[in-house]
């Protein structure tokens, strides 16, 4: 199942400056893990946004309660499940489930 997460950011930015090493680390492990697709800074809106994948909900949000951002109250996270429904071609078949690839 893929997950999309939306990190808000609820501290200021020197605090979070502070924590933004630790949450890249354990973003790096996360990638390792298989589970972070990608992730990035939102533009124009104060958070970031991961794209996930795990074969059940209470593994990745275990994985996201370590973030030290999320660890720390820095931000509030909303998870969005994804049922894939069509994909290009060169997204993973292992992301997209049964989506119809074009």
């Amino acid at each position: 199942m893929l997950y999309a997460i939306t990190l808000n950011y609820g501290s200021e930015p020197d605090i979070l400056g502070a924590y933004v090493d630790a949450h890249k680390l354990w973003l790096g492990e996360m990638i390792k893990k298989g589970h972070v697709i990608f992730a990035g800074p939102l533009q124009n809106k104060p958070g970031g946004f991961i794209l996930a994948t795990a074969s059940d909900s209470h593994i990745l949000e275990n994985e996201i309660e370590r973030d030290p951002f999320v660890r720390f109250g820095l931000v509030s996270v909303d998870i969005a499940v994804i049922e894939p429904a069509i994909c290009s071609t060169h997204f993973l078949r292992e992301w997209a489930g049964e989506a119809k690839a074009l």
